[in-house]
């Protein structure tokens, strides 16, 4: 406060012990800007009231409240109160120097600070703090951010941020301590910030960020609370700075408590006409298992779905767990209550700049007018953050119009979706490679997918352009269209060129059921590629069209479609070519596979199939029929088993299939994000049956099982799947191919 202010405050005490007057009238001096009509209505006093020094220091007071002046003198001059004024100048531009990560409008959206605004130094302090508090949430804690004031004429200033932005803060170090039952390895890779490395130069997850943290924090809650130990609490969580404000430390220190297993488990309800005992039979958990929170949320989904069906919109079921510290087991009881009668006002989004409202409403399973769900809210928030549209998905709730009326806001935080990969590499089936792939998986913020892929190898060139619907004709079935073209020289006898389009339709049936149609219509263009080549080969060479249309149905309850841990899935396919064009037969595969945790991280996977073709009218050609060998069965080369003819020695494959694995997947000790395990594997099989016969032709056929036995180790790459495995046979036949190492290479999608 300046002197002139203060020697007011003298003038009023000094006045104090004057008997209060009447006020007769008020002049202002000093204002340019502001109305004098403005500044009589922010005084606490009228013309006519009595004045007495307590309304001096009022009126002092409520005029520098408005921020509108750097300075004001107020006084009394016989009855007439004298106010002085020196207004705050307004802010010509806006400006930042030093700021190379952060965009000029993105700070300005941030701070709400805008040109022709009067200047305040509160505003100027608001501001610089918001600034530092977004180099904060970059990681950036070193950023320093000083506020210079140019003067310009008429009493105006430019504002001037100069930014030191500073090096990022990385997480130096992680220490759990306390932890007994799980490594604290295993626990780090809960979490989602993760130590700083020197291969991390790709991502940001080793920069701090306190909401981070703190989700972290409750990653650890949730793993615990999942494994079987419900008495799990963090007893301190640390995030210290280093001195010179490079590096952070996280310490958690936790207290895991014993590990549980589920007790009795009851169901009690208050609806009339709910039968408990079927109830039951739907849980997710049972007796005598491991206590998972995970499995009590599904049950109460499972529970709320059945209850739901039967006519009963307001519901609230709270499980009561009461746990034996001896016996070391949890009694759940499930309580089925009559929730409190509120309706669905209105759902409102905000965030969503790119993404259309209809594309988050339809993964809601809450509507207006529907009945107030707490776990279908839960449910649709899951589903927001599976979309991977956003960084941050909340749902709140507020009060509607009406008493039983809500509202539900859902707040979301954009992020990119599109994704470019470049991979170059080696395919001991295709040779060199290179690979080029463009995806926008929220295409104009409508939700879906466009990709292109493209593939060239020596022995290989494939094109990929195509489009995914996840919601098509506004129903909850996922479509799919692309077009197509490839080139292979893989066979040494023939090399194959084909165009076309796919298009295919897939739904869920139920929970762990889905099926699916997919049509496809090519042309193919047969060459010879060598001088001599067999019967069998001559008869497919040329031109052909094929319209195909394939169906599956497949059940699934593996816990996780990548990185599978426990589960299993079955499938069945057939396909039907003969719908036009010059191409029939009836293809059919059956397959199953089983994952199994033998212990941390290390995983048994046992594989099985079958397949079998059928002429329609024509026999199957060679190209269409099934083959086995590289990456579908290792230790053999790509066709390498199977039948044969016996003079040119060329491939022709089978109509008949089987073939079993069992995998032991391992860590080799590296971090688990960079996806690397090893394996040990056996494939057993065989691939029989030619279809017909020529006269003069000789094939060499047997359904004899083959056998492999070998080693691999594989990379789940951001570009997809590469693996390098050393297979020996232990059975095979004298005509069959081996080959000892195979090197893969696919692009997922």
């Amino acid at each position: 406060m300046r002197k002139s202010t203060f020697t007011a405050f003298l003038f009023i005490a000094f006045v104090s012990t004057l008997d209060a007057a009447p006020l007769k009238s008020v002049r202002i001096e000093g204002n340019q800007r502001i109305e004098s009509e403005t500044i009589l209505s922010y005084l606490p006093i009228k013309v006519g009231a009595e004045f007495d020094p307590i309304k001096l220091d009022e009126t002092l007071k409520a005029l520098h409240g408005t921020g509108y002046f750097t300075d004001v003198h107020v006084s009394d001059e016989n009855g007439v109160m004298v106010i002085k004024l020196e207004e705050n100048p307004i802010i010509n531009r806006i400006a930042y120097e030093g700021n190379n990560k952060l965009k000029d409008d993105v700070i300005q959206q941030e701070i709400k600070f805008r040109p022709r605004e009067v200047l305040s130094r509160a505003r100027i302090q608001e501001a610089q703090q918001r600034i530092l508090e977004i180099y904060r949430r970059m990681g950036r804690f070193g950023a320093r951010v000083e506020p210079k004031i140019i003067k310009l004429p008429e009493n105006r200033v430019e504002l001037v941020f100069e930014i030191d932005e500073g090096a990022v803060t990385l997480v130096r170090k992680i220490t759990f301590v306390g932890n007994k039952h799980f490594t604290s390895k295993k626990l780090e890779e809960q979490l989602n910030s993760k130590r700083t490395r020197w291969y991390r130069f790709f991502a940001a997850d080793d920069v701090y960020d306190p909401d981070r943290f703190m989700a972290d924090q409750q990653a650890l809650r949730k793993f615990y609370y999942d494994n079987g130990y419900p008495d799990f609490r963090i007893i301190t969580a640390h995030a210290e700075l280093s001195p010179d404000q490079k590096d952070f430390f996280f310490t958690f220190h936790v207290e895991e408590g014993e590990k549980y297993e589920i007790g009795k488990i009851e169901i009690v309800s208050q609806l009339a006409n709910v039968k408990t005992e079927d109830l039951k039979e739907g849980l997710a958990l049972a007796s005598e298992d491991d206590f998972s929170g995970k499995q009590i949320e599904k049950s109460i989904t499972q529970m709320s779905n059945a209850v739901g069906v039967q006519g009963y919109a307001f519901v609230a079921i709270e499980p009561v767990i009461n746990k034996n510290p001896e016996t070391k087991k949890a009694d759940i009881t499930f309580e089925i209550k009559e929730g409190p009668r509120v309706y669905i006002e209105k759902i409102i989004f905000v965030g969503n700049d790119r993404t259309r409202d209809h594309v988050l409403r339809r993964e809601m399973e809450l509507h207006e007018g529907d009945a107030f769900n707490s776990q279908k809210l839960k449910n649709s928030e899951r589903r927001l953050k599976d979309l991977g549209y956003f960084k941050t998905v909340v749902i709140d709730t507020e009060a509607g119009v009406g008493p039983d009326q809500a509202r539900i806001i859902v707040r979301v935080e954009e992020q990119s979706t599109g994704e470019i990969g470049l991979a170059g590499g080696y395919s001991t089936m295709d040779g060199p490679l290179a690979s080029i792939r463009l995806v926008e998986r929220n295409f104009m913020g409508t939700g879906r997918v466009l990709h292109t892929d493209l593939s060239i190898a020596k022995k290989r060139q494939d094109f990929d352009v195509g489009v995914i619907e996840p919601y098509l004709f506004g129903r909850n079935l996922t479509g799919s269209a692309s077009i197509f073209s490839n080139r292979s020289s893989r066979f040494e006898a023939y090399k194959e060129e084909g165009t076309g389009i796919r298009t295919g339709v897939g739904y869920r049936l139920s929970e762990y059921w889905s099926q699916g149609f997919n049509y496809i219509i090519m042309t193919q263009n047969i060459k010879p590629g060598k001088l001599y080549v067999s019967p069998y080969i001559e008869e497919q060479l040329g031109k052909t069209l094929t319209s195909a249309l394939t169906h599956t149905i497949s059940y699934d309850r593996r816990d996780a479609a990548r990185n599978t841990t426990a589960g299993y899935v079955l499938s069945l396919s057939n396909t039907y070519a003969g719908l036009g064009g010059n191409v029939e037969y009836l293809k059919n595969i059956v397959s199953g596979s089983w994952y199994h945790s033998v212990a941390d991280e290390v995983i048994l996977n046992v594989r099985g199939e079958y397949g079998d073709m059928e002429r329609v009218k024509k026999p199957i050609r060679t190209v269409d029929k099934f083959s086995l060998g590289a990456d579908s069965f290792r230790g053999f080369s790509y066709g390498g088993l199977g039948p044969r003819d016996k003079v040119t020695g060329d491939p022709l494959g089978g109509t008949r299939y089987w073939k079993s694995t069992a995998e032991l997947q391992f860590p080799l000790g590296l971090p688990s994000e960079f996806g690397v395990k090893g394996a040990i594997f056996t494939d057993v099989g065989s691939l029989w049956r030619v279809d017909q016969t020529l006269p003069g032709v000789t094939v060499l056929d047997t359904a004899k099982p083959r056998a492999s036995v070998g080693f691999g180790v594989s990379w789940d790459s951001p570009f997809g799947p590469i693996s390098i495995d050393y297979a020996r046979t232990v059975r095979r036949e004298k005509y069959d191919q081996t080959q000892t190492i195979l090197f893969g290479f696919s692009t997922r999608m």
